[in-house]
């Protein structure tokens, strides 16, 4: 005697929807992957990685040196001239120093974030930094032959930040520092990028 006849069609129909979520699954997954760019980093010398960066600006086929003391007593200076100013009003003190901005070798600096030890710097379009002449020479005359021979080798590199319009400038550069022994490193910025100093920053190499 036969048993009762059991409808699977409902059942059918449920794998068919499950397989078919399934094969969407592995097809966007599969369109997301071939999409995803891979990042290599450039390999960085495991000997500068103690070594405390000095940083260039190469700009307008210029060099511009960019001294963190500098910016810290820049700012230090004008701390207490707004301080002397608004004889202690605190609030008066917030205000003028939200409407300051400083100038440090060729760069605007960002009093408000400076105050914080964050320095955000803004190129000056017409600033005048330092030109090469057209051969290259180790002369101890210089303004960045001078700067060179205050680094040292063993617990100093430099960084240098190239601007599109400036590699020549920074290929002058990075030979002179070759010469010196001393590690180089190239962060590459675009034509109006600002330049960010200070905590939240990444960390730099020398390579």
């Amino acid at each position: 005697m036969a048993g009762p006849d059991i409808d699977l069609s409902s059942f059918t129909d449920l794998l068919t929807c499950i397989l078919g979520v399934l094969v969407l699954i592995i097809l966007l997954t599969g369109i997301d992957a071939s999409q995803i760019s891979v990042l290599v980093a450039t390999p960085k010398e495991i000997t500068g990685d103690d070594k405390s960066p000095v940083f260039f600006e190469c700009r307008n086929q210029q060099l511009f040196y960019i001294s963190t003391d500098d910016l810290k007593e820049a700012v230090d200076a004008k701390t207490e001239e707004i301080r002397v100013a608004v004889a202690g009003d605190q609030k008066e003190f917030l205000k003028q120093a939200a409407q300051t901005m400083l100038e440090v070798n060729g760069q605007k600096v960002d009093y408000t974030m400076a105050l914080v030890g964050k320095y955000e710097l803004i190129p000056i379009p017409d600033a005048e930094g330092y030109s090469f002449d057209k051969t290259v020479v180790a002369d101890e005359e210089n303004w960045y032959a001078s700067k060179l021979a205050t680094i040292d080798p063993h617990t100093q590199f430099i960084c240098f930040f190239v601007r599109p319009d400036s590699f020549r400038t920074f290929q002058r550069a990075r030979t002179l520092a070759w010469l010196k022994n001393i590690n180089v490193a190239c962060e590459l910025q675009d034509e109006r990028n600002h330049i960010i100093l200070g905590p939240g920053g990444s960390q730099i190499f020398s390579q």
